[in-house]
Formats: C-alpha cells, structure tokens, sequence
C-alpha cells in the first residue's frame, strides 16, 4: 500500500506466537484510528494463510514462530508479489537476518524491546511506501554491516558518479525515491534513473538488489 494514510484505515495483521506480547502490540495500533486490526495469528502459517486470503495493507510478522518463521513468510510472499507490505518484530541483533529480510522485500524492521514505542511510526511508514528501521536497531546494525566491508569491495563502485554515490548512501539510509528527490533537489523519475544506472554498472539484478548491496557496502560510499 503507497496511498495516502487519510483516505482509508491501513488493514493490518499482527502475528506473534506469545499471546500477552501480541495483544500488547494490538492494542498499541488500536489506539491510532487510522488503523484497522483485521487478524491475528499465533504461527507463521497460520499467518501466512491468512495474509494470502484476507491480503491486509501490513503484516506484521514475529521473526521467531513455530511452523513457519516471519522471514520465510516474507519469503513466500515475495515470491507470489503479494502486495502486502511486511515488518518483522525481532529480538535478534543479527545483521544476517536484516539483508535477508531486505532481500524478501520486507520494509520494516522493529525490535521487539521497543515494539510498544516504535509501532505506530513503522506501520505509517510502511503503509506509506517507505523503509522503517528501529532507531535502537539501526545503529548497531549498520556498525555490523561496516565491519563485513573488505579492501578489495567491488572495484565497481569506482565507476559510479559523484551524483550516484549520493544517491546510493541515501538508499543506504533506507530513504525513499521521493525523501532523495526532495534532499537532492532533483525529481523522482531523475532518482529512478540514477538507480537504474547503478544496477546496470553493479551488475545488480532483482527486486531490492540495489538497497541490499548500498546497506553492506555503505561505509565505501
């Protein structure tokens, strides 16, 4: 979902296998009117069947749930280009998990400790087309993905313009096609084009393969 949040309430799934944390979560949402809870699950598959029935704007997803993970339900879904946006909810400080997570398409990455503080801000970001990352979370996720960058990074990087390197450490920032045209001054379709030429010069091809590669190779940008 990339509409505006006044026209219609964002439909949302939470799923999570601890029934006290989900409803925790719940009623957090519940109390912004802008949001509609259409169902809950307690595991992945469960959740999953009811993402592909009921197809809410946002799911979100526990990383760690019996039959199957969030991550393997943001999988599948990124399979079948559902169109329902995903966050996860995690208490793994694992930057694996997080560039996997990118790679199935997922556009929220919430830290379960401060769930109840971050909630809302993810679910609005994401309903509205955007990349939500805790603040907590960030940090320490770009420190790791910093220390995986190598001497001998791509030599590619080399080739792109000063212009492009802008644009891809904004992409690193997770920023959005419309927050780098307004931070750069220049249109979106300008930032769209930027993009393609980058995936052409990095070799990169698929959905999300660019924002993956800006996010472990950021510190050479």
């Amino acid at each position: 979902m990339t509409g505006n949040l006044n026209h219609s309430a964002v439909r949302i799934l939470v799923a999570d296998d601890h029934p006290l944390f989900r409803a925790g979560v719940v009623a957090e949402l519940r109390r912004n009117p802008a949001f509609t809870i259409i169902a809950e699950a307690g595991d992945g598959q469960q959740a999953l069947d009811l993402i592909q029935r009921l197809q809410p704007d946002v799911a979100i997803l526990d990383v760690m749930m019996p039959q199957l993970t969030g991550l393997e339900v943001a999988r599948r879904l990124n399979q079948t280009e559902c169109p329902t946006a995903v966050i996860l909810l995690t208490m793994l400080n694992e930057q694996t998990i997080f560039l996997q997570a990118l790679e199935f398409g997922v556009r929220g990455y919430v830290l379960k400790d401060a769930a109840v503080q971050d909630i809302e801000k993810a679910v609005s970001q994401v309903a509205d087309g955007k990349y939500y990352l805790s603040p907590d979370l960030s940090g320490l996720l770009i420190k790791k993905t910093t220390r995986i960058n190598t001497p001998d990074a791509p030599s590619a990087l080399q080739s792109l313009s000063p212009a492009e390197r802008t644009v891809m450490r904004l992409v690193a920032e997770l920023q959005s096609n419309q927050e780098i045209a307004d931070r750069l001054f220049i249109s979106v379709h300008t930032v769209e084009n930027h993009k393609v030429n980058i995936a052409r010069k990095l070799d990169l091809k698929g959905r999300n393969a660019l924002l993956k590669f800006a996010v472990e190779h950021k510190a050479r940008l």
